[in-house]
């Protein structure tokens, strides 16, 4: 099977004139500076090969090791599960089937927040698997002159893995690498690689109920891992400067621990949607869950074809209240079992719905207007539809006071109007 090399197409030294320098070559004869104690303080050595040198750290995790709520072995059990992200992430091509040792964990640290050719990756930490440990190992080049040696050393690693996994790292960490491989004289052709990338599953549960969907924030609210005293990952570029200022390791020593604690949430995520998508997870029997959550991953399952998983959570879910204002995921998932023809799985939820707006400062009419629907199509209860259509009708002029969109007023109140003035003739027919 192709590595993420040949998926890359196999980036290689570009045949042009060998007497143009690739722009970060200018300072390749540069000469380093003495490897600072700091580094060595942490397991920060210097490491050469046939491009030239940068400084390297490597530590070993045992499998057993837990990271937060999984251990690291985790995800040898539901590695395979994590396919149908990779199919939906990777269309352009069939997605190599996912096994621990094919995965590349990667998080950069940069100079900046664009993907342009001006921001430069100055430290690259990835994460494999090997047989009975889970390595991290972080690059760092000390001046531009090293860095095509440790994107060298990069493309060492990716030779035999199938995906890349990053958060965000499909618009920005990979994008930046890539930059710099063409800069230091190699050519893209070819497909990307597999990705792997768990800002977008994590935004599909997590972006109505977590105040954002930074690593950060949801590694504490749903993986359970805690890092103390952390750097930001904002502050990485203001610490390297120092460094370059100084030559004082220990400006990145809290930047080596944020990158190497990312990696390892990676491999967090990876066991967490791993379990969502075996059945696994017994989701819906955690504690203090909140109705939208358990909404958005039955959908999120749903779109990945674990159909009978995420049937099990919108069973779930029609037992639960729903604690929104507006009757917000209860009205969904009964707009969901009426596109299902599912309309007796749906009323229930349209009642509570209904109860709920009746007592609202500001009231949604849509539970009203699908049950007068429902009883006026479905039931063939004229009395019962007008009832909710009057209803609808009365909640919209309250509503009329506190809406300040003037035309998107009359216009429902009007559509209203027009509802209870047919029923009302319907129901007059009906009756002579």
């Amino acid at each position: 099977m192709s590595g993420l090399r040949e998926k890359l197409g196999r980036l290689r030294a570009s045949t042009a004139d060998p007497t143009v320098a690739p722009e970060s070559i200018s300072t390749a004869q540069a000469e380093a500076s003495p490897l600072s104690p700091d580094f060595a303080s942490i397991g920060v050595h210097l490491h050469r090969n046939e491009a030239g040198e940068f400084l390297l750290r490597k530590v070993e995790y045992p499998l057993p090791y837990k990271h937060g709520s999984y251990d690291l072995a985790d995800l040898i059990s539901v590695a395979s599960h994590l396919q149908p992200i990779a199919s939906r992430q990777n269309r352009q091509s069939p997605a190599a089937s996912i096994e621990p040792r094919g995965l590349l964990f990667l998080d950069t640290e940069t100079t900046g927040l664009g993907v342009g050719t001006g921001n430069v990756p100055f430290m690259i930490g990835f994460g494999y698997y090997t047989e009975r440990a889970f390595v991290v190992e972080q690059t760092l080049i000390r001046h531009p002159g090293e860095e095509r040696a440790m994107l060298t050393y990069l493309l060492g690693h990716m030779k035999d893995k199938t995906h890349l996994v990053t958060y965000n790292g499909r618009t920005f960490d990979w994008p930046v690498i890539v930059n710099r491989f063409i800069l230091n004289g190699w050519r893209q052709s070819g497909q990307e690689p597999d990705h792997l990338d768990f800002l977008h599953p994590s935004r599909a549960l997590w972006r109505n109920t977590l105040p954002s969907c930074r690593l950060s924030m949801v590694e504490e609210a749903r993986l359970g891992i805690q890092r103390g005293h952390d750097v930001p990952g904002s502050l990485a570029p203001s610490l390297y400067f120092q460094y370059l200022a100084d030559g004082n390791g220990q400006h990145l020593h809290g930047v080596y621990a944020h990158n190497e604690k990312d990696i390892l949430t990676l491999a967090s995520l990876c066991v967490h949607f791993g379990l969502l998508l075996s059945g696994n997870a017994a989701i819906e029997d955690r504690k203090g869950l909140e109705g939208e959550e358990l909404f958005r991953t039955a959908c999120w399952l749903e779109q990945h074809h674990r159909t009978e998983i995420a049937e099990r959570l919108f069973a779930r879910l029609s037992e639960m209240e729903d604690v929104a204002e507006g009757g917000g995921w209860s009205l969904a998932l009964a707009a969901r079992y009426k596109r299902a023809g599912q309309h007796e799985r749906a009323l229930p939820l349209w009642r509570r719905a209904a109860d709920k707006a009746e007592n609202s400062s500001l009231p949604k009419l849509d539970a009203h207007v699908e049950l007068a629907i429902y009883y006026e199509h479905r039931d063939k209860q004229l009395l019962m539809a007008l009832n909710y259509a009057e209803r609808a009708l009365e909640l919209s002029l309250r509503r009329t006071r506190l809406i300040s969109n003037a035309a998107k007023r009359q216009e429902e109140k009007e559509a209203l109007q027009r509802r209870v003035a047919r029923l009302k003739d319907k129901a007059s027919r009906e009756r002579k």
